[in-house]
Parts: C-alpha cells; sequence; structure tokens
C-alpha cells in the first residue's frame, strides 16, 4: 500500500494519492487539497479566491488546506503572502484539516505565523529538502515532513534528514515530478534500512495520526 501525499497528478499508482487541486478548475479528482500558493496570490482577485477557498475546502474529499505558505523567491509582496497565509491557517483550524506547507526562506516567519495565529492542525512541510538545523527547528514546532524526488539526489540535505528526523514524522510525495510514488517509497526504504511493508506500515500510521482513522479506507 503506497500513499501520494502531495502529488500534482492523479495518476493511480497509489492506496490514496492527494492531489493538489485548482480552485477554479475542478476535476473529478477522489482525494485533494486545495489552497493558495504564494506564487499565484493575485492582487485583483485575492477576496474572491479566498471566499471560494473557504466553500471547496469543505468538501468532503478534500483532505487538507494546501499546498499554502511563504516564499521570499515569489514574485509577490511578501506582507501579502502573509495576510493570505494567515486566513488560510484560520480556515484549516475552523474546518478542523491539516496543513500542506510550501515554504522557501521563511521557516522563521512560518513558525511564527502558526504561533500568531494560535494553530491547532498538524503541519506538512511538502517537498523537504533543507538542512538538518531547519529540520530540528520544525520538528520541535510539530511538523511533518514530506520527502519526494529530493530523495534520489546523491547526498542530498532531503537523504540526510529522512534518516534522523524520526520515522513517526515522515511522509512521501511526487509533488510535479514525473515519477511513481514506489521510486520514493523504495529509495526510502534504502536510506532507513528498513524493508519496504516497514515504510507503508509507519506511513499509514503517520497518516491515520494527521488525518484520522474515519477520513479515508486504507485496507
Amino acid at each position: 500500500m503506497f500513499i501520494n501525499i502531495h502529488t500534482h497528478s492523479q495518476i493511480y499508482d497509489a492506496k490514496l494519492e492527494i492531489v493538489n487541486g485548482d480552485i477554479h478548475n475542478t476535476k473529478n479528482l477522489k482525494y485533494y487539497s486545495y489552497g493558495l500558493h504564494p506564487w499565484y496570490i493575485n492582487d485583483e482577485t485575492i477576496d474572491e479566491d479566498l471566499r471560494k477557498l473557504r466553500f471547496k475546502v469543505t468538501e468532503k474529499n478534500c483532505l487538507a488546506i494546501g499546498e499554502c505558505g511563504l516564499d521570499k523567491l515569489s514574485k509577490v509582496d511578501f506582507d501579502k503572502q502573509l495576510v493570505v497565509f494567515k486566513e488560510q491557517i484560520k480556515l484549516a483550524n475552523d474546518i478542523r484539516k491539516p496543513l500542506i506547507i510550501h515554504c522557501v526562506k521563511a521557516f522563521n516567519e512560518l513558525i511564527n505565523c502558526l504561533n500568531l495565529n494560535n494553530n491547532e492542525m498538524p503541519v506538512i512541510v511538502h517537498g523537504y529538502n533543507n538542512n538538518e538545523n531547519i529540520a530540528r527547528v520544525l520538528k520541535d514546532y510539530g511538523c511533518f515532513f514530506s520527502f519526494g524526488k529530493a530523495l534520489l539526489g546523491y547526498e542530498s540535505n532531503a537523504s540526510k534528514v529522512i534518516k534522523n528526523i524520526g520515522k513517526n514524522y515522515i511522509f512521501l510525495e511526487t509533488d510535479d515530478a514525473e515519477l511513481s510514488i514506489k521510486y520514493v517509497y523504495n529509495k526510502a526504504s534504502e536510506l532507513l534500512g528498513v524493508n519496504l511493508e516497514t515504510v507503508q506500515e509507519q506511513i499509514r500510521v503517520n497518516f491515520e495520526s494527521v488525518f484520522g482513522k474515519q477520513t479515508v479506507t486504507l485496507k
């Protein structure tokens, strides 16, 4: 059993795929998340986009808010990103769904924003490929980590962090990469020094911890 915690394409090679959905272009997706990405915040449509997001995330098969977050390399004004991210934190807590986070060079601001807005929901930092010091800070806050194609890179930050972060904090994903989640699982198994079935079972346990046992049927 494979769980792909974050993907941009429904490719049907996992028991469960959380597809990053588009609030403006609803497709026939089985399970998905909705969020306003810090790259695509539009001043002219922001109020309408937030209104639509508040409606769409209440759908039963929308499992999480995201991807959302902060990105200092985005062309969008950072203060505007903060405003939009705060709204999504509040929304996640209102409807009791986890957050799937995109964060680039803004991890201190990310944690401050979560704290200042009294976040109580699980936070998954997707596509993690930063250093172990940042990972420790995020873990101290209680964040989960989703690892993707960076695991396949020789001596990547991701391949180092996954060995030390603790099995209870990991998820795996394909994001926008054209590869099977099975390759990511096999690489994680190799890096962790355990068999594939052990990785599958641990991520199932982690999924139920974050999303609840009644969210979807995994068996």
